[in-house]
């Protein structure tokens, strides 16, 4: 009986520390994505203005077609 619960502790202090390695590999994950996120913000944002300065340009710069 002593052998059994010894052997119930062992696997429980196993699981505890499996539990908490990954509860620290998921928060590692989530600064990651958060960061992720960010960046894919940061680049839409420089997307987005690099598309209006191009649609800007191409109307002011573009000459009427030949046939007008």
């Amino acid at each position: 009986m002593e052998k059994r619960l010894e052997n119930l502790e062992i696997l429980s202090m196993e699981q505890d520390n499996t539990i908490e390695s990954l509860s620290q590999e998921v928060h590692r994950q989530q600064l990651s994505i958060q960061i992720l996120e960010q960046q894919i913000q940061i680049l839409k944002t420089q997307i987005d203005s690099i598309n209006k300065e191009e649609l800007l340009s191409s109307e002011e710069g573009e000459a009427p077609p030949p046939h007008y």
